[in-house]
């Protein structure tokens, strides 16, 4: 028996779920803050609120992939991808690492957030931009290979 593998289906559902709250208030703030490159900044409160629920989305994807790894690496990785399909191990590895990249990426871009108005200080949107472009780049890499290789082994 693999650790919390009887719940492995719910965790992966919970996790599902959280990715897309957190792509989905991704890509709102990242709409938002491409309006403030054209001075529009009367969303700053929503895009402040989509940073905040971003960050704890981000937290609770990586728990809970944290929490579905023991029985993904015995009963997937292991059995399946490592015997049947190696590339797709590969481009797991690949998702993890820029999973741990995204998570210093969303703490840093949370705090850069609260630390400044984009109104009245215009030069910190040089950083805070194109963060938030890699952090999209990121989460929507991360959705489409996670939820590709939860289709190749149901198939």
């Amino acid at each position: 028996m693999v650790f919390l593998e009887s719940f492995y289906k719910v965790l992966l559902q919970v996790h599902l779920f959280a990715a897309l709250v957190l792509v989905g208030s991704m890509t709102h703030n990242l709409v938002i803050v491409v309006g403030y490159l054209r001075s529009e900044f009367g969303q700053k409160q929503r895009e402040k609120f989509f940073v905040t629920v971003s960050l704890y989305a981000y937290i609770t994807v990586y728990i809970i992939g944290s929490l579905i790894y023991p029985t993904f690496r015995i009963r997937v990785r292991y059995e399946y991808f490592d015997r049947v399909m190696r590339w797709a191990t590969g481009l797991f590895e690949v998702k993890e690492h820029w999973a741990s990249i995204g998570l210093a990426l969303i703490i840093a871009y949370y705090f850069l957030r609260r630390s400044f108005d984009p109104e009245t200080e215009r030069e910190k949107l040089f950083l805070y931009v194109p963060v938030c472009f890699l952090l999209n780049l990121i989460l929507w890499y991360e959705l489409v290979a996670g939820s590709y290789l939860t289709v190749l082994k149901a198939s």
